[in-house]
C-alpha cells in the first residue's frame, strides 16, 4: 500500500466587501497596505459563529458594505500574526493560530494576519453570512459611554448629540 502524505491545512475567514468578489477569485486576496500590519485580516474557523464573523459589524460601521465571507485554507506551517485588535501580536503557525482562538478565554477581538498574499486556489468557498453579529467600536463597549473627541466621532452615527454631551461635560 501506498502512503501519500497530506499536507494538513488551517481554515480561517476573510470578511470583504461583495463589490470585490470577482476580483478575489480572479487575483486572491492581496495584503493590507493601510492598517497597523502589513499582511491580510482573517479570523480562524472556530465552532462558534459569532466568534468567527465578530467583525463583520465593526466593517459593516466602517463601511456600510454588503459583506460575504470566504473560507480559506492555508498550510498549518504558515506564519502568522495573532493578537487583540490594537494590542501587541505575536508570531505563530497558522495550526496554533487556531488552538489560541479556540481555547482564548475571551475570543472577541483577537484577529489573525496571514504575512503574504492568499492565492485563488486556497479560497475554498464564498457565502453570505446570515445575520450580522459582532461589537461595536471595541469588544467590550456594552455600557461605556463612547469618546466625544472630534477625532473619535468623525462621521459616526449620532456623532453631533455625543459631542455636545462631550463638550457640555
Amino acid at each position: 500500500m501506498l502512503s501519500v502524505k497530506c499536507k494538513k491545512m488551517a481554515q480561517f475567514i476573510y470578511l470583504f466587501d461583495e463589490r470585490d468578489l470577482s476580483r478575489i477569485k480572479k487575483n486572491g486576496i492581496k495584503k493590507s497596505k493601510y492598517n497597523a500590519f502589513d499582511g491580510v485580516y482573517l479570523f480562524p474557523q472556530t465552532e462558534n459563529y459569532e466568534v468567527n464573523h465578530q467583525w463583520m459589524r465593526e466593517l459593516k460601521r466602517r463601511n456600510s458594505l454588503n459583506m460575504l465571507a470566504a473560507r480559506i485554507r492555508i498550510p498549518d506551517d504558515t506564519p502568522v500574526l495573532i493578537g487583540k485588535y490594537n494590542s501587541e501580536h505575536i508570531e505563530v503557525t497558522a495550526a496554533k493560530a487556531i488552538g489560541i482562538a479556540r481555547e482564548h478565554e475571551d475570543p472577541l477581538g483577537l484577529e489573525v494576519i496571514a504575512l503574504r498574499k492568499i492565492e485563488p486556489k486556497e479560497i475554498i468557498s464564498f457565502y453570505k453570512p446570515p445575520k450580522v453579529t459582532g461589537w461595536r467600536y471595541y469588544p467590550a463597549a456594552k455600557g461605556v459611554k463612547p469618546c466625544g473627541c472630534e477625532y473619535c466621532q468623525r462621521g459616526e452615527p449620532y456623532s453631533k448629540r455625543i459631542k455636545l454631551e462631550y463638550e457640555n461635560t
